[in-house]
């Protein structure tokens, strides 16, 4: 049995359209299903949050694409951890998208709702409150999923590789 690693991050949009979101959903579910991925997007217009899960390769595969993707600023890498059953089993890529707020008062997580949706805030633990509810939510699965990453993850240094830090996380896992 094959090793499933999940990571989550956040970015800032650049250069792009609340429009445009079903063009790159329909692309990420067509590559991901290929690939063997699995995940959830998170986008309001103001703040990409991203949680994808697969094979050590291919997971390294496609955040090096997002890390070079113009579309892409102020990556944040909030977690990466090994999984014990993937938390999106049939989602290519399901998503959460509100356009401008509408949709802030979906609450998934007592102390952490789209009315405070701010990942560049979180902590790892809020980012992994966050996704596990938002997993249960669509699965109807109320099971632990996973374990902690030896390594607390810090938000990256203005300028650095996010594929390095990557690399690091990973290596320390598997």
């Amino acid at each position: 049995m094959t090793e499933i690693v999940a990571l989550a991050y956040c970015s800032r949009p650049v250069d792009f359209s609340f429009e445009q979101t079903e063009q790159i959903l329909t692309a990420s579910r067509r590559n991901n299903a290929k690939a063997g991925l699995t995940g959830a997007l998170i986008y309001d217009n103001h703040t990409f949050l991203q949680w994808i899960e697969g094979e050590e390769t291919e997971i390294r595969a496609v955040f090096e694409r997002i890390s070079s993707d113009h579309r892409h600023s102020d990556i944040k890498l909030l977690l990466v951890r090994k999984l014990d059953g993937r938390w999106f089993p049939d989602w290519s890529m399901t998503a959460a998208v509100t356009q401008d707020q509408t949709l802030r008062s979906l609450k998934l997580v007592s102390h952490l709702s789209l009315s405070q949706f701010d990942p560049f805030g979180w902590s790892e633990a809020n980012a992994l409150s966050f996704m596990d509810t938002l997993s249960d939510y669509l699965t109807h699965r109320a099971t632990p999923k996973s374990k902690a990453a030896e390594e607390p993850v810090t938000p990256r240094a203005v300028g650095s590789n996010p594929m390095a830090r990557l690399d690091r996380h990973l290596n320390k896992l598997l």
